[in-house]
């Protein structure tokens, strides 16, 4: 039994929570063994499903709801994932993961072809129960936003095809992995902009909108949002901070872990809502500790090691902030 195990059925201190909302994890949820078990895991301890909101349409994440999602909806959710083909992201999981040097064996042409066809399945729309002219317009949409990603995807190829050996530069594992702790996300920043292959990178993930300061002080002296996060642990994650070997081999237990890797920044960031981020991924809580450390995240981190019970603070924030329902 873990600490928080101890509050886990005491509603009026503790609200579990989950979330479930990219494609690359539901995707990656097809052994029906471990969705049981996940599913009474969830049911157990009374967990509520955490869904983010924005303020405009497709913009970034504001803010929050949680509710409660019986094992019945969950199911729904996966089965609707079934649809859709096993690249995921519409094939930019395939393409980053070909970018690190991962599932050579992949043609770039399968894998964009594969992702133009999640997107025409996502915008086969159902619209036998709506008013004729709003199935018309819906349809009209969605055949404007179909061909948008056939010349989105022709241009990506024509790209892929000029840079026929495209590797996305990464930092030594073996040195980036030592950072931790207070500074950790500073110091992996400096090593980047140390290097020529990674500076560009670095510069377009932290100057974009809402800036992230490579300075942990300069960082702390603002107010974190999900944007930050979600990009500060984007960055990470390319640059190979506790990302493993794996990801590199050219199979399709790679391939899912690398979604699976994908989808922990995801949980990073939706956790930003929370009071304590709570894992049994090392990978993944080494990531979110260092992340929030730098924005100074009033969200605790916590990695949990389930075969011998033990519990280590990875992240104390200053404070604690207070999940609302």
């Amino acid at each position: 039994m873990t600490s928080l195990g101890g509050v886990m059925g005491r509603p009026d201190l503790c609200i579990p929570c989950y979330s479930t909302q990219s494609i690359e994890e539901l995707l990656g949820a097809r052994d029906e063994k471990k969705r049981t078990a996940l599913d009474l895991q969830l049911d157990a301890v009374g967990a509520k499903c955490l869904e983010t909101l924005s303020e405009t349409e497709g913009g970034m994440p504001t803010g929050y709801t949680i509710s409660v999602k019986d094992r019945e909806q969950r199911g729904q959710i996966y089965d609707d994932m079934q649809r859709f083909s096993s690249v995921g992201g519409f094939g930019l999981g395939d393409l980053l993961q070909k970018s690190i040097g991962g599932i050579s064996s992949l043609p770039y042409d399968d894998i964009l072809r594969k992702a133009q066809e999640d997107i025409e399945c996502l915008l086969d729309l159902d619209v036998s129960g709506l008013p004729l002219e709003l199935a018309d317009t819906l349809l009209d949409a969605a055949a404007n936003m179909k061909e948008r990603a056939r010349q989105n995807q022709h241009e990506l190829h024509e790209l892929m095809k000029l840079q026929d050996d495209f590797r996305l530069q990464q930092l030594a594992p073996a040195s980036i992995n030592n950072f931790t702790g207070s500074g950790a996300f500073e110091r992996i920043i400096e090593t980047a902009r140390s290097q020529e292959g990674t500076l560009a990178l670095v510069e377009e993930f932290l100057n974009k909108p809402t800036r992230i300061p490579p300075k942990r002080a300069d960082a702390h002296l603002g107010t974190p949002c999900w944007e930050q996060v979600f990009r500060s642990s984007h960055l990470l994650f390319l640059l190979g901070y506790w990302r493993e070997p794996k990801h590199r081999k050219d199979t399709e237990r790679a391939r899912v872990d690398f979604s699976g890797g994908q989808a922990d920044i995801s949980h990073i960031s939706n956790a930003f809502f929370c009071s304590v981020f709570h894992t049994s991924d090392k990978p993944q809580a080494q990531l979110a500790a260092a992340v929030y450390d730098h924005l100074n995240v009033p969200t605790a981190v916590i990695l949990y090691a389930p075969k011998n019970d033990v519990e280590t603070v990875l992240y104390t924030p200053t404070r604690i902030q207070v999940i609302d329902e």
